[in-house]
């Protein structure tokens, strides 16, 4: 049966937006959003992790998500029930094959292979049952079309005939312990081998296995059976031996796909509900902590620019457990966004709301913000400052260069690209004119751009052309050097005012009577 809870016609697959991922997952501190989802559960960990990193970019998609999602956040107890159900149908049948592989030979016969596939089934046939009976016991007043859908499936696919069937069937097959016979047919097919074999009727026999049976009673009875044949000759025997082997093939083939298909279930069911799972616990815990969230837009259109209102950076709000400061920006219509201005000012924090609430969006979550409205993209990459290279294989600029190159190389006209301070690792000069180059390029591609810079002979060069569909924004400072964390319209400033910062700490020093000198 399909779950077909993460997309409405396939199981999940790998990821349609290409994105460079470990450095989007360090950039814009992503675990810190994943740990809080999974509270402390790694398969929830694991899940919101490949799923939030497997965008969408596909609206509809997203929004079955969406829907799937709201629903979760409401019937919570519901989705967390079955999904701890399939979680312990998972694990009873790993830690029976843990037991079986550990307990069998290298080489074990097919009677033994038929009847480990018996108790296998039997634990996936007990948890399907028990994940039926508990769904038929809760009201499912599911309002998303991807749940109604689901449970419509379970209670029609597997109705309670189609398990009683396989229930009597497995107890049929008790014969391998207790004594019984089965019938089946077989053609002769190429080479003389057996094809077409038929299993004609199951059937336990007459008598029991007990304590007080002896061996010689057994024997009489199995010898004096009505319609017993004794095989005298040996290559009968071999004969007889090979037809039972094959019909016990059969068999074993028969009831290891069905126990394929209700692993199967199993394992998408936990998995597909692990992400709503995950969702749902961090809007409860930011709830909490009064900390807003909404349903993202999409942008029928597919216009270049951001609409938001109350946009924050999540991880920094999960960070400090409460709602940074908010910024909102109305831009239709751009390509490129370049921000400026004061020092410890918010731009990289900026810079880092957007990009979470982006792939938050495309993964078909809820994003961190009042309002959001934006287009989707098919690859989202970011391009962040790092250490220096402490093998010395390489200075910063030939780090920082290597993995632009690798960007470009997969950047469309409808991807996004988070810079922040990229080319600062070198001198103003020629920073400026790598940045010319990559942006000029990037820019005549329509990529969209959102970047944070100190290069103002760059910002200077860049705004003195005014690019139609370029925006530029700077961290507001007030007069007495204050810092809004607000990002507003300007146009870039020369300094960054990093003297205030040294006004402060020296002064802080200063203060405290330490020596400057040596600060």
């Amino acid at each position: 049966m399909n779950v077909y809870l993460l997309n409405e016609d396939s199981e999940f697959s790998s990821k349609d937006v290409r994105m460079n991922k470990n450095d989007v997952i360090k950039d814009l501190n992503l675990e810190i959003i994943f740990k809080f989802m999974a509270r402390n559960d790694n398969f929830i960990y694991r899940v919101a992790r490949s799923v939030i990193t497997g965008c969408l970019c596909d609206k509809r998609t997203i929004l079955y998500r969406q829907a799937l999602l709201e629903d979760c956040i409401v019937n919570y107890e519901i989705f967390y029930e079955l999904y701890k159900i399939a979680s312990d149908a998972i694990s009873e049948t790993e830690q029976f094959m843990e037991s079986t592989r550990k307990s069998s030979s290298a080489k074990i016969s097919n009677s033994v292979n038929v009847l480990h596939s018996l108790e296998l089934l039997g634990i996936l046939v007990r948890n399907l049952e028990k994940l039926k009976e508990y769904a038929d016991s809760v009201e499912m007043n599911f309002s998303s079309s991807g749940m109604r859908a689901f449970y419509n499936r379970l209670i029609s696919e597997y109705n309670y005939n189609f398990v009683g069937m396989i229930k009597t069937s497995i107890e049929e097959m008790g014969f391998l312990t207790e004594g019984g016979e089965i019938t089946f047919s077989a053609a002769l097919g190429s080479g003389l081998k057996m094809g077409d074999i038929t299993v004609n009727s199951l059937a336990r026999e007459e008598y029991k296995k007990s304590k007080s049976r002896g061996i010689i009673s057994i024997m009489y009875y199995k010898l004096f059976k009505k319609n017993v044949l004794l095989l005298e000759d040996d290559s009968i025997k071999r004969d007889a031996r090979e037809m039972e082997a094959a019909g016990l093939v059969h068999i074993l083939k028969l009831y290891q796909s069905f126990i394929r298909e209700l692993t199967s279930l199993f394992e998408n069911l936990r998995f597909q509900l692990a992400f709503y799972i995950g969702g749902a616990n961090l809007r409860n815990r930011l709830l909490q902590i009064r900390i807003p969230v909404c349903f993202p837009q999409i942008d029928i259109k597919g216009s270049d620019g951001f609409k938001f209102t109350g946009l924050y950076d999540l991880s920094l709000a999960i960070y400090t457990r409460t709602k940074p400061v908010t910024n909102d920006l109305d831009a239709e219509d751009k390509l490129l966004y370049v921000i400026t201005g004061a020092n410890q000012g918010g731009k990289s924090t900026f810079l880092r709301s957007i990009g979470i609430a982006q792939i938050l969006m495309q993964s078909g979550m809820f994003v961190p913000a009042d309002s959001f409205t934006s287009k989707l993209y098919d690859g989202i990459f970011t391009h962040f400052t790092r250490r220096e290279d402490t093998a010395m294989n390489s200075g910063k600029l030939d780090e920082e260069l290597g993995r632009m190159s690798r960007i470009i190389n997969e950047v469309t006209p409808d991807s996004l690209l988070l810079l922040n301070e990229s080319f600062s690792t070198t001198t103003e000069r020629e920073g400026t004119m790598i940045a010319l180059d990559v942006i000029n390029a990037l820019y005549e591609n329509k990529t969209n751009i959102v970047m944070v810079t100190h290069l103002y002979e760059f910002t200077r060069t860049l705004y003195g052309r005014q690019p139609e569909k370029a925006l530029f924004l700077s961290a507001q400072r007030l007069e007495d050097g204050t810092r809004t964390y607000k990002m507003i319209i300007r146009e870039p400033e020369r300094t960054s005012y990093g003297l205030d910062l040294y006004k402060e700490i020296i002064g802080e020093q200063c203060d405290k009577g330490t020596d400057v000198t040596r600060v």
